[in-house]
């Protein structure tokens, strides 16, 4: 997936995205990092198509995803954002069934064994006929986490994953997306604990005022200096034992 000088202005706002291009690694985790307004999470959602660029276009395989069906880009990329809409009478094991739907088109034709490898894949086994709504916001997430890898996409999109997961359910998903990109999905996410992002990343996005200000491996971005600037802040690179170089906010 890449992005050929997209932009994106927001209706009577002066923030959105401007002239970006640049490429996602296929088979690898490539997070999004930078300050509040950036335009992390508007970019993930033009790459999901959910906001239209107005100008460039976002490259998938060669093709355009504008001109992809509905249904062609629902089996290609799946997204999972902070926020949902609950489906109230709707069970977990449904509610993963959901991501079957680019596939069957209706949810009661959705086979059930179509859905026990994701409920088993997420920990959601024993809450399977449980409500989605009486679930905590860890155990939702992690139901529609599921329900998009039930999409088989060959594109997974994350807006800030790890909200409400706890400490090991953050572990655990991290080491999950891993062992997904060395199978060949593209992960795309976007975090906001910038250490976090750095040791789980194989590549980095670094935007700015809805600029790309820098793109490469961890090694490339752990520039004091750049991320200083980016993130207007004073930033020093530290050697933390069993963490390796880890990155310090210092008071102004």
């Amino acid at each position: 997936m890449e992005c050929q000088h997209v932009s994106y202005q927001y209706p009577r706002q002066t923030r959105g995205l401007s002239d970006l291009t640049g490429v996602f690694p296929p088979g690898q985790v490539t997070t999004i990092i930078g300050p509040n307004g950036a335009g992390k999470s508007t970019l993930l959602q033009l790459l999901a198509r959910r906001l239209p660029a107005q100008a460039g276009q976002v490259v998938l395989n060669e093709q355009p995803l504008d001109q992809l069906t509905t249904k062609q880009l629902a089996q290609q990329v799946a997204m999972v954002t902070q926020h949902h809409q609950l489906y109230d009478e709707l069970t977990v094991r449904e509610v993963v069934a959901t991501g079957r739907l680019p596939y069957h088109g209706l949810l009661q034709a959705v086979p059930a064994n179509e859905v026990t490898p994701y409920l088993e894949m997420a920990g959601l086994t024993s809450l399977a006929d449980e409500l989605i709504q009486d679930l905590s916001g860890g155990q939702q997430q992690r139901a529609w986490l599921a329900a998009a890898l039930a999409q088989e996409p060959a594109v997974l999109l994350l807006d800030e994953p790890t909200t409400y997961l706890d400490v090991h359910y953050q572990q655990q998903l991290m080491t999950q997306l891993r062992q997904l990109a060395a199978r060949g999905l593209t992960v795309i996410q976007v975090l906001h604990d910038i250490n976090q992002a750095f040791r789980v990343s194989d590549w980095l996005w670094l935007l700015q005022d809805g600029q790309l200000v820098a793109s490469g491996t961890p090694d490339d971005l752990r520039d004091a200096a750049l991320l200083g600037r980016t993130f207007a802040t004073p930033i020093e690179i530290v050697t933390v034992p069993h963490l390796g170089p880890y990155i310090v906010q210092l008071p102004d």
